[in-house]
């Protein structure tokens, strides 16, 4: 990949081009690639609920998962800016971005997140800033400016819609928020119990598993080990 050989070369690539690479990592916007990348997670689920399983499919089913690496390197590369997972509420700046690098940032967020709900780390909500455009309409009383959405902010509205995360706001206004308790329940979707076919709620069942790691940490640095 010319693009890799160019950062082991020490020449730091401008954005645009790390967008072009993210692009080709994209995947199609095809219902039933998501049907089958579902189907080999192996989890039985209700269908007819319309349950929502993306979020437990390595690149949420819009990129392949190296597009995460590429962009956190990009991060360290300085690139594209950090982002604080530790500040409440999060805020996703994508106003200098573009399309499928503000795609990919904002979905590496919810990797970040879905790792620290794993922990048992209560979401805070997230503020997705958006680039907006100036357009002049003709009206009775004269010309008028009116906000319009672009490119990357209808993008990124269509990336929600896809994975049904509801946010509130209005896109033309460059600001929108995702409630943290919405995040919760689109990173742990409930499945059923293939024994007692009860649901079951996968982010509790990691939040335990993130408890227990906890826990272990803190037994071995007090030199009390425990193997259970």
């Amino acid at each position: 990949m010319v693009y890799r050989e160019t950062v082991k070369a020490g020449v730091v690539p401008g954005i645009e081009e790390l967008s072009q690479v993210l692009g080709c990592l994209r995947l199609p916007h095809d219902s039933s690639l998501k049907a089958r990348l579902i189907e080999n997670l192996g989890v039985i689920t209700e269908t007819s609920k319309g349950s929502n399983l993306c979020s437990l499919i390595d690149g949420f089913g819009e990129y392949d998962p190296r597009a995460f690496s590429l962009l956190e390197e990009a991060a360290s590369l300085g690139i594209v800016p950090s982002v604080s997972l530790k500040e409440s509420p999060i805020v996703v700046d994508v106003t200098k971005l573009p399309l499928y690098t503000a795609e990919v940032y904002f979905l590496t967020v919810l990797k970040g997140l879905k790792h620290r709900l794993a922990a048992g780390v209560k979401l805070p909500n997230i503020s997705i800033l958006l680039p907006i455009a100036k357009t002049q309409i003709k009206a009775p009383m004269g010309d008028k400016t009116v906000n319009v959405a672009g490119r990357v902010t209808q993008g990124i509205s269509a990336l929600l819609r896809r994975l049904r995360i509801s946010y509130i706001g209005n896109e033309s206004f460059g600001k929108i928020r995702i409630n943290g308790v919405v995040a919760k329940k689109w990173l742990s979707p409930k499945l059923s119990s293939p024994y007692s076919g009860k649901p079951t709620d996968y982010g509790s069942s990691n939040s335990r598993l993130g408890k227990g790691i906890s826990d272990q940490q803190r037994h071995i640095r007090s030199s009390n080990l425990s193997f259970e």
